[in-house]
Parts: C-alpha cells; sequence; structure tokens
C-alpha cells in the first residue's frame, strides 16, 4: 500500500511538473509575441510631417541621365520602375539585391541607396527616392456608415473623416471617440462632434493619424435596438429557414400536383 501511494505521489508530481513546463512554455512563446511598445507594425512614424515607407507603398527613383547612358550603371534604369514594398519589408536595388527600406523616410532611403551604391563604382551617383504612398490607413467602427479600414488622407481631422465615413441613426454623435492604439500608453479622445457642427468650434477637431480608430457609438436607444437585434437575430435565421423549406416544399408540391390536381390531370 505505501509503495502504491508513493508511486501514485511521483505520477501526480510529475504530471503537474509536465503541465507547469508546457504552460510556461506557451507563456514565454506569449510574451515574446507581445507588442513592447507602439502599434506593433514594423513601419512607424507619423506621415502627417515626413512620409515614411509602409507596408503597401510604393517606390520608385530619380537617378541622373548620364548614368542611365554610362555602361557601367546601366543596369541602374530600373530604379525608374515603380516597385512594390515587399511582404518581408525590402525593395530590389539593382547591384545589390534586396534591400530592406520599412519605416524609412525618403530622405533616408535616398541616402542609404547612394551609400550602398558608392563602393561600387568610381564616382557618386545622386538617387533621390519618391514614396508613392498606397497603404495608410484609419479605421471606423461602430455606427459608422462605411466600417474598417479606410485610405488616409492628407491633413485629415476628425471635422472631414466624419464626413468622410458617415454614420447611421443611431449614432451618438456628442460621444465619438478617437482612440489611438499604442503598447504602453494608449489615447482615447473623446468629441462633441454634434457640437462642433452647431457651433463651429473646432478646439478639438484633432488630426486623424494612420493607425488611429473612429469608434461611433450608439444614442441609449440606438444600444436598446442592437441589443433586441442581437436578440432576435438567431429567430430570424430560424424564420428565415423555415420559410425557405416551405417555399421548397410549396413549389415540389406544385410540380408534382399535390396543390392543384386540375391542372395536372393526365
Amino acid at each position: 500500500m505505501n509503495a502504491s501511494s508513493s508511486w501514485l505521489r511521483c505520477l501526480i508530481v510529475a504530471c503537474t511538473a509536465l503541465l507547469c513546463a508546457c504552460g510556461n512554455y506557451e507563456e514565454k512563446r506569449i510574451r515574446e509575441a507581445m507588442v513592447e511598445k507602439g502599434f506593433g507594425s514594423r513601419a512607424e512614424g507619423d506621415s502627417r510631417y515626413e512620409n515614411y515607407v509602409g507596408g503597401g507603398d510604393f517606390i520608385t527613383f530619380l537617378i541622373p541621365s548620364a548614368a542611365v547612358g554610362d555602361p557601367d550603371t546601366e543596369r541602374l534604369v530600373a530604379l525608374q520602375t515603380t516597385q512594390m514594398v515587399r511582404v518581408d519589408g525590402t525593395i530590389l536595388i539593382p547591384y545589390l539585391g534586396p534591400l530592406y527600406v520599412l519605416g524609412m523616410t525618403e530622405a533616408q532611403l535616398g541616402a542609404l541607396v547612394k551609400n550602398q551604391l558608392r563602393p561600387l563604382f568610381k564616382k557618386e551617383i545622386d538617387v533621390q527616392a519618391i514614396i508613392l504612398s498606397g497603404g495608410k490607413f484609419f479605421y471606423a467602427l461602430g455606427e459608422s456608415g462605411r466600417k474598417g479600414p479606410i485610405r488616409l488622407e492628407p491633413d485629415l481631422t476628425i471635422w472631414r473623416a466624419m464626413f468622410l465615413v458617415g454614420w447611421s441613426s443611431l449614432a451618438n454623435l456628442g460621444r465619438v471617440q478617437i482612440i489611438r492604439p499604442d503598447a504602453e500608453n494608449p489615447l482615447v479622445m473623446e468629441v462633441n462632434v454634434r457640437e462642433m457642427y452647431l457651433s463651429g468650434f473646432t478646439n478639438r477637431n484633432f488630426s486623424i493619424r494612420e493607425n488611429d480608430l473612429i469608434y461611433v457609438p450608439p444614442t441609449f436607444l440606438g444600444l436598446v435596438a442592437r441589443l433586441l437585434e442581437r436578440i432576435l437575430d438567431p429567430v430570424s435565421v430560424a424564420v428565415t429557414t423555415m420559410l425557405g423549406i416551405a417555399r421548397i416544399q410549396n413549389a415540389y408540391d406544385i410540380v408534382t400536383g399535390e396543390t392543384n390536381r386540375v391542372y395536372f390531370r393526365f
């Protein structure tokens, strides 16, 4: 009996240690994947002041015509072709290969390519980068007319952004929230858009940055309406399904002559 109890205790201890080890391993992997600062994307910056390379952007370069006509550097003409930033954050540079560019401004990218090409040739080649932005968005949720990612326009403020996304009849325009996500210090700014439109007082006409979220909450009656909508949604699905089955049965009865035998007598 004592030996059996000892083996049982040892088995319990071993299983507990194994479970703890598995739990600690999974928690360690989760901690490694967590965002320590910022939004979590590899490319970060403030495009309102200086544009930077983000995922989905397109890049092209300006190079001197002399470099294009020189047999030693004629392959640089490929830089004038617009290319999209690849999924790994790189673009292809002749004579160099893939070059990581995420988060760089136009000035930084041009200087980097120029410095990378300098050791390959006897003369310095002036290279200027141009970022054709195509991947910077803000987001809208709640009682907004448009939801999800929306392309960021230059110098966009909440005044124009609200007209850009629209709102439903249940929207509470007095408590619109601009949520600026961050892993350390997220910022939530509440704006009375209704008062802004009626009075013209633009003290809280905040600028919209990339990755901002505009949340348009419902009014109290709108909240009740959405709650009832969620409660009744499964019922409406069931009723729609039953009506669909009834229509199929009715069509079958008509075709087989069960509904009106006058027209289907042989």
